[in-house]
């Protein structure tokens, strides 16, 4: 809302900073996402948690409006969220020469201003969101260095309960659709200790070509970071490790031979191991051990402090990319690609 006043965004008292649409914008984002995030945020702060997202986003705004809440925290709750869950990623490995220039907070500020992009230091992602995809946040600390891409990501939702047939013309229905929009992420994270990197895409629709994107991306992070300098990991060299390593359910495993043929083998249903069958496991083992991983289809099992619930993950050889599957915590899919690194190596 602008303010007559002075032309500008009307700031709400107690919002801390936020402005009526950027508070409208980051409630539609959050529940955009599992009414649970909010639902444990609201339980950790002692305030009723209950009911559908009609009933939380009121909750969340009578909250904000009596100071129990801040703007402030409802942004970092979002920022915690986006990013994890329903991920392409691909992973990189530094030498230590390139991180030398990020370890230090003046060194890094430096940099960024000899590159025009210091106003972007620690910078708050946006919520009224840009047509295109822009880098819009450069997130460092003496640990970690995170680039975040922003883009408008929009996609229609079937509502027939608002459907409307023509009383006049009994051939003419009108089919009603939703426009739902979101923020988009694409994020470089860095961790300047081990020098492991991973450029994390946020899932596409069907058809997208991630490694067409995956080499857009580094042409712009080339100058910046000097990726040119990194290795990309092959993660498909740990299809058949995590297939024998008792971490996960095989829930689909592609093959090719020395000779190029493919064999694939799918479980009955998702909640089976395919080597449960019998006769997929003899198949298997009759092909021995002179073929190369094409397609991991994996859910890791849930480990006590790190993963509350199984984890879906595939690992794709033509292009070495990992996906993560489902709105996920930090912690898991950090602890996921650990292991996939640890097969690949």
């Amino acid at each position: 809302m602008m303010s007559k006043a002075s032309g500008r965004p009307k700031i709400i008292e107690g919002y801390e900073g936020l402005t009526e649409e950027e508070v409208e914008l980051v409630l539609n984002y959050l529940l955009a996402h599992k009414k649970v995030f909010v639902q444990e945020f609201l339980r950790e702060r002692g305030l009723f948690s209950s009911g559908t997202k009609e009933s939380l986003r009121g909750r969340l705004e009578g909250y904000l409006g009596d100071g129990r809440v801040s703007g402030v925290e409802l942004v970092a709750l979002l920022d915690r969220i986006e990013g994890w869950g329903n991920q392409h990623i691909y992973l990189y490995k530094s030498p230590d020469q390139p991180i030398e220039s990020w370890l230090i907070e003046r060194l890094a500020r430096e940099r960024l201003s000899a590159l025009g992009l210091i106003d972007l230091f620690n910078r708050r992602r946006p919520l009224v969101l840009p047509e295109e995809t822009t880098l819009s946040s450069i997130v460092w600390g003496p640990e970690r260095l995170r680039f975040v891409w922003v883009e408008k990501r929009q996609w229609e939702e079937r509502v027939p309960e608002e459907d409307i047939e023509d009383i006049e013309r009994l051939d003419m229905v009108w089919r009603a659709y939703r426009l739902n929009t979101t923020r988009g992420l694409t994020t470089f994270d860095w961790d300047l200790v081990s020098g492991h990197a991973m450029l994390m895409i946020q899932r596409l629709p069907s058809g997208a070509k991630y490694d067409h994107i995956r080499h857009r991306f580094e042409e712009e992070l080339e100058p910046i970071v000097g990726l040119n300098q990194f290795q990309r990991v092959r993660v498909s060299r740990a299809i058949q490790c995590v297939e024998r390593s008792g971490e996960a359910r095989r829930r689909q495993l592609a093959y090719e031979t020395r000779r190029g043929g493919k064999a694939s083998f799918t479980s009955a249903s998702r909640l089976s191991d395919a080597y449960a069958d019998p006769d997929l496991q003899s198949a298997g083992q009759a092909l021995g051990g002179e073929t190369a991983g094409l397609l991991g289809n994996f859910y890791w099992y849930p480990v006590e402090g790190t993963l509350e619930r199984e984890l879906h993950s595939k690992i794709y050889a033509p292009d070495q990319r990992v996906g993560i599957f489902g709105e996920r915590r930090e912690r898991e899919v950090r602890y996921v690609i650990s292991r996939i690194r640890y097969y690949s190596s």
